[in-house]
């Protein structure tokens, strides 16, 4: 049943919503996940117990999670039925923000297969919506609460006021759409007095998503300075920012296969250099189920995708979670984890 549904969702994708313009598209996609009721259907999840992980002492019941997009508290419900081990929010800032203008969303075909580049710039209703909504929300499996801020301030208050609704805090210092985010990663030596306000304002995990573009900052600086000050896991990475003159601010976050190999080497330097101190969770352009197993092989302790989930769609997450028990079985291994001793590592 789940090759078949996959295959109707890829005619679907090719058929109809790759030829649509892209907000017609994005607006049908929303519909059908927020109205068709198919996270109650079995198809989607693994019952598979080696398959859980644990991210700063929370259990997933599997390490495949949902990255940070939709800001619809529906979408999100709908989503934690659909195979994942954990959801996002979108980021949510101090104040509603309506996002960069049209055209903020086109489509890119590469060797490596469909993409996405985008440069919504943190749409969302903002802080006050979310602290209202949230209680409401069920956890059918975790939620990690996405924040990304425009100062120390704005970042300990976002996290302080909705730690308590999530089961992990991601701090977004990555994005490539919003300057005054993105140029966190440009002055890495005032990061310290961050992860001490955050670290300071919840008692939850805390997870910093850094960005591709700057590596050599995040490895020499960023991340030292967040294990100083006792936040132990990463989310590396985000979008990488491309020119794109078709958008309205001329540039945006490319994602899908092309930036797949970037994930893979990341995954493995980070974990040879920083060891078992470091939770990490790798994200970019995991879009198959090989590509998930190459990188939890590689050292990484879960792993997050978005843009998979619209070009391969909603039963990519049961297509990963069977090659991985596939994978356990060949083996001969009890639980995930083991999978670092594997080729990849």
């Amino acid at each position: 049943m789940a090759r078949v549904a996959d295959f109707i969702y890829r005619a679907i994708y090719r058929g109809l919503l790759s030829r649509l313009p892209e907000p017609a598209a994005v607006a049908l996609g929303q519909a059908g996940l927020r109205w068709l009721p198919l996270d109650r259907l079995p198809v989607f999840r693994s019952p598979d117990p080696r398959l859980a992980v644990t991210l700063g002492g929370v259990r997933l019941p599997n390490p495949l999670i949902l990255s940070s997009m939709y800001y619809d508290l529906v979408i999100l419900q709908r989503a934690m039925g659909l195979g994942f081990g954990a959801v996002t929010t979108k980021s949510i800032t101090l104040g509603p923000r309506p996002g960069h203008p049209r055209p903020n969303l086109v489509r890119i075909e590469t060797s490596a297969g469909p993409g996405l580049i985008n440069c919504n710039g943190f749409q969302n209703p903002g802080l006050g919506a979310y602290r209202a909504a949230l209680p409401s929300l069920p956890h059918r499996v975790p939620l990690i609460v996405s924040v990304a801020g425009e100062s120390v301030d704005e970042y300990a208050t976002l996290v302080g006021e909705l730690g308590a609704f999530g089961d992990l805090v991601e701090v977004n210092i990555s994005s490539p759409n919003t300057a005054l985010v993105y140029q966190w990663s440009q002055k890495p030596g005032e990061l310290g007095g961050l992860f001490k306000a955050v670290r300071g304002a919840t008692t939850k995990p805390l997870i910093v998503k850094l960005s591709p573009d700057f590596s050599e900052a995040n490895e020499d600086a960023i991340i030292p300075a967040a294990l100083e000050h006792g936040i132990r896991i990463v989310n590396y990475g985000n979008t990488r920012r491309v020119t794109e003159p078709r958008l309205s601010q001329g540039a945006g976050g490319l994602s899908g296969p092309e930036i797949f190999p970037e994930t893979l080497v990341n995954a493995r330097r980070i974990r040879r250099r920083f060891g078992e101190g470091l939770e990490l969770i790798a994200t970019g352009g995991i879009d198959a189920p090989e590509k998930a197993l190459s990188v939890l092989e590689a050292g990484a302790d879960a792993c997050s995708y978005f843009t998979g989930f619209i070009t391969r769609g909603p039963l990519l997450a049961r297509r990963i979670l069977d090659r991985l028990s596939s994978e356990l079985d060949h083996r001969g291994l009890a639980r995930l984890g083991e999978l670092r001793a594997g080729p990849g590592a």
